[in-house]
């Protein structure tokens, strides 16, 4: 029998031995409820995503690490690190946290779609983060939790109040490329960020995690973060001869048509594997630093080839829908492919596109064109206008250009831009079409624009917004408009228009390559009738992508020749943006299809491949299911009125 004092000897030792290390993916595995997804309701599976625990581990105190940055695709549960790693310093290591998303908006989001949910479906946490109330000061609130020991505040990147006077220990940045350069003229918020932690350089007790899907190169953040770090790749072995590789889109091979059948061919044996022995490649995969250098932090690139939320023959289908569209393409390398993507800096030269010009005439509409948008803008003397048909894909027609001259102070130019508005034009198969949405830019004579535009809902003011953050058409603010001499309250309404990827967009289409050896044109190209001049396309291509810097960083602008006017490229902008606010931007190939049917409009001869390409393809998206599309604010309505004679398109959704 043991002695008492062996029992005491024991009971001291055992009162002295330090607790067990929980590492956070040990932790998440037992506590955490997945909020929504395919995996709703259940516990945190790591071997789901084998790839996830390495990169959360980084974000324990036994990690030597202050900083962790990850590139990554959608569609690869990153989302759940967040919730995971706010759950771990509630429940094992309380501190100071925050969480810095783009927008208050997104932040108000994450925490009623996934936090929250999070937190009330683990005992654990629903035990120690304070009930939710109204007011801070009584216990936790949307965007504050609290926990004894600390708490966890959550904030936009774009509230320069929020980043301010809080110090923290645990900071998880989000989508870091969405985050504004410079926040309300005082500077990066993502150094506001890292001043919180300053108290505590010397201890080294501080840990942050950023992680994002890049956007434009030349100006992402998580690329320079990345860069910056050692560069990790999760390389998984060849079920046919084991060597390890990392999975790059290059070796997917895959049919056109549909079934897809899309392999993964082994750079080193040659053999194709099946999409179905993916989780086991995974299974057997590790993190592989390309750069393993002192002084470097884990960063971590992962894309949604080793998503198990979606396929390889759904990239394809992705990929296939985006590989000629310059704006697809963007989404395609960033939400699929998690990299930056290169913006076509220049248009074709003027003398190409001038004798590139098609066999029809200004005033008619080729047989492809479905529906008609206008772009105006406005100077001191004139008005200038671009009339365009668009088609299959975004394919599209310059119908007229124009020169409104007269004082635009004064009426009577407006009235002539008004039977421009109404004016009736015809397809080559006598089908009658009306502009259906017009864009005038109120940047210049604003009050003439606004008035011009508060009674017809198919006229919209617009204001330019060059940062390329910027999607093509945003969410429209009410202004005043004075008529008469008096003022008339938020009467009308003012959309932002993304000039800097509407540009990116035309350029890209400028430099397709056409007509292939059949004869069709790719989805997307634009045709001008044989009557423009060069100085129409010298004006069009008045612009070039150069790179500049601010406040530390080398910012993609667009800045003008100045021995060139560009009022016929701003036209262009402006008549894609009223396409925009018509949903083009989010039409499926179905969609285009279908209007092309009812609207009695098959294209010309030439274009026939371009057809039947699109008629073969399954109707997907770009993105991936779940993805939210950055084009416009609203829910997409059906595509273009339909009818032989078309009307206008139906925008009752829409406000004037």
């Amino acid at each position: 029998m043991e002695s008492t004092q062996s029992l005491v000897a024991r009971a001291f030792a055992e009162a002295l031995k330090p607790d067990p290390i929980i590492l956070p993916s040990q932790w998440a595995a037992d506590n955490i409820i997945a909020p929504d997804g395919p995996y709703a309701g259940k516990k945190w599976d790591p071997s789901i995503t084998p790839f996830l625990p390495e990169i959360l581990d980084c974000m324990s105190w036994e990690h030597p690490c202050n900083r962790v940055s990850v590139r990554k695709s959608a569609q690869v549960g990153l989302t759940f690190l967040g919730i995971a790693l706010m759950g771990y310093v509630v429940d094992i290591s309380p501190a100071a946290a925050m969480m810095v998303t783009s927008t208050g908006d997104v932040a108000k989001q994450f925490n009623r779609e996934k936090l929250q949910p999070a937190i009330e479906a683990s005992p654990t946490l629903a035990g120690k983060v304070e009930e939710q109330k109204s007011r801070a000061s009584e216990g936790s609130t949307g965007l504050f939790k609290r926990f004894p020991g600390g708490f966890w505040a959550i904030s936009g990147a774009n509230s320069s109040a929020a980043l301010r006077g809080k110090t923290v220990q645990v900071i998880y940045c989000d989508e870091i490329d969405d985050w504004p350069l410079d926040l309300d003229k005082q500077g990066d918020p993502m150094k506001m960020v890292d001043a919180r932690q300053i108290a505590f350089h010397a201890t080294g007790e501080y840990k942050k995690l950023e992680a994002s899907t890049p956007t434009i190169q030349g100006s992402s953040r998580i690329d320079e973060a990345f860069e910056a770090g050692d560069q990790r790749h999760y390389q998984v072995p060849c079920p046919d001869c084991g060597e390890r590789q990392k999975l790059s889109w290059d070796n997917v091979v895959f049919d056109k048509t549909y079934p897809h059948n899309a392999h993964y061919k082994c750079p080193h044996c040659g053999v194709l594997i099946p999409h179905h022995k993916k989780r086991g490649m995974l299974a057997q995969g590790e993190w592989v630093a390309d750069v393993p250098e002192p002084g470097r932090h884990p960063s971590f690139h992962i894309n949604a080839l080793y998503s198990p939320l979606t396929t390889w023959d759904k990239m394809v289908e992705a990929w296939l829908a985006a590989e000629s569209d310059p704006t697809a393409l963007k989404t395609f390398y960033n939400l699929w492919l998690g990299e930056s993507y290169k913006v076509q800096g220049e248009a074709p030269e003027a003398e190409r596109l001038f004798e590139r010009r098609s066999d029809y005439q200004a005033g008619r509409i080729p047989a492809g064109g479905l529906f008609l948008t206008a772009g105006v803008d406005v100077q001191a003397d004139r008005l200038e206008v671009e009339v365009v048909a668009w088609g299959l894909g975004k394919t599209s027609w310059s119908i007229e250009s124009l020169v409104l001259e007269g004082d635009t102070a004064e009426q009577a130019v407006w009235r002539e831009l008004r039977r421009v508005k109404t004016r009736s034009y015809f397809d080559t198969l006598g089908n009658e079409r009306r502009i259906e949405m017009m864009a005038v830019d109120s940047g210049y004579r604003t009050q003439m624009v606004y008035n011009f535009c508060r009674t017809d809902r198919q006229v919209m003011a617009i204001k330019g917004l060059g940062s390329q953050h910027a999607p093509p058409i945003g969410t429209p603010s009410k202004q005043e408009v004075t008529v008469s001499g008096k003022r008339r309250a938020a009467s009308i309404q003012l959309w932002p228009v993304g000039t800097w990827q509407l540009k990116a967009e035309l350029y890209g289409l400028l430099n397709l390559e056409g007509p292939s050896e059949s004869g069709g044109y790719p989805q997307g190209w634009c045709f001008f009738p044989k009557d423009y001049d060069l100085g129409f396309f010298q004006q069009l291509t008045s612009e070039i992508l150069v790179e500049k810097q601010r406040r530390g960083f080398m910012v993609p602008e667009w800045h003008k020749n100045p021995r060139v006017r560009n009022e016929k490229l701003d036209c262009r902008i402006y008549a894609m943006a009223a396409g925009y606010r018509l949903q083009m931007g989010q039409y499926t190939q179905a969609q285009w299809q279908r209007l092309a049917a009812e609207r009695g409009a098959p294209p010309p001869e030439n274009e026939m491949g371009l057809l039947n390409v699109m008629m073969a393809a399954p109707a997907s998206q770009v993105g991936p299911d779940d993805e939210p599309k950055p084009v416009v604010a609203e829910a997409a309505p059906p595509p273009p009125a339909a009818g032989r004679t078309s009307g206008p398109v139906d925008v009752s959704g829409f406000a004037s």
